[in-house]
């Protein structure tokens, strides 16, 4: 299993994504969700996740000015994914 979080302010795109993976990608263990820059670096921090499915525009920063900030990504995996919520939405 790859243990996984989603960083996004749209609730609709996390429900989409979490959709998604659940039908698409079994290996993928979500164990948590951030709605801010701010609150995903604590998820990060605290869940220290394999993959980060991260939002490109967010209400206090970007998915690149939180990238700046964890210091471990050399370890992870980041997808920003609004681009996969574009191409799969309904």
């Amino acid at each position: 299993m790859i243990d996984a979080v989603i960083i996004d302010d749209e609730k609709r795109g996390i429900s989409a994504l979490k959709s998604l993976l659940k039908d698409y990608c079994p290996d993928i263990n979500l164990i948590g969700d951030g709605s801010s820059v701010e609150t995903g670096l604590k998820l990060i921090h605290s869940t220290n996740p394999e993959l980060v499915f991260l939002d490109i525009e967010m209400p206090d920063g970007t998915g690149f000015d939180l990238l700046e900030q964890v210091p471990e990504k050399n370890s992870m995996l980041f997808l920003l994914q609004r681009m996969i919520i574009m191409l799969y939405a309904p």
